[in-house]
């Protein structure tokens, strides 16, 4: 059986190249309609990155790379550097909030008794929620979605942590 109707995810992805692309502009397409991020392309430098990797985690992992550049990146261009997490000036959040925390751990590692984690966390929380309900015109259903998490529990944090709604 060939042509369009063969089941080819079987196949690992290295080995479906003309897949690749497809399978990232459907996702950079969803990314938009569904988190609402601007509109993207790939840079060319971006698709070649991305037709070199090996993909070992196969579609799951090209879609989840895609859909984290798509929300990480600036401007209207995914770069080859938006999906290698080991290049230098890739974005990664944890090395965002770990720069962030570095100064804070200066100021209060002279305390013996601080409970750090139930002071820094929830301040997290509530600040990557405000941003996405910002980011999403205060839509909670776009939020809960984009924060992967249902609209209910969104509504119970939003409470909790003392975050202003429109």
């Amino acid at each position: 059986m060939t042509g369009k109707d063969e089941d080819t995810t079987h196949i690992p992805l290295k080995d479906r190249r003309d897949d690749i692309l497809a399978l990232a502009r459907e996702v950079i397409r969803t990314a938009r309609e569904q988190i609402n991020t601007e509109p993207k392309d790939l840079s060319k430098e971006a698709e070649e990155y991305l037709l070199n990797y090996a993909w070992p985690g196969g579609e799951k992992e090209l879609r989840l790379a895609v859909k984290r550049a798509c929300i990480l990146s600036d401007g209207p261009q995914l770069e080859a550097e938006d999906f290698d997490l080991r290049h230098k000036q890739a974005k990664s959040i944890g090395k965002f909030v770990e720069a962030r925390l570095k100064g804070f751990m200066r100021k209060i590692k002279r305390f013996e008794r601080f409970n750090l984690y139930d002071m820094v966390m929830p301040e997290v929380e509530k600040a990557l929620i405000m941003m996405v309900m910002k980011e999403t015109n205060g839509n909670q259903v776009k939020a809960a979605r984009l924060l992967g998490i249902n609209r209910n529990t969104l509504r119970s944090k939003i409470r909790k942590l003392g975050i202003k709604t429109k």
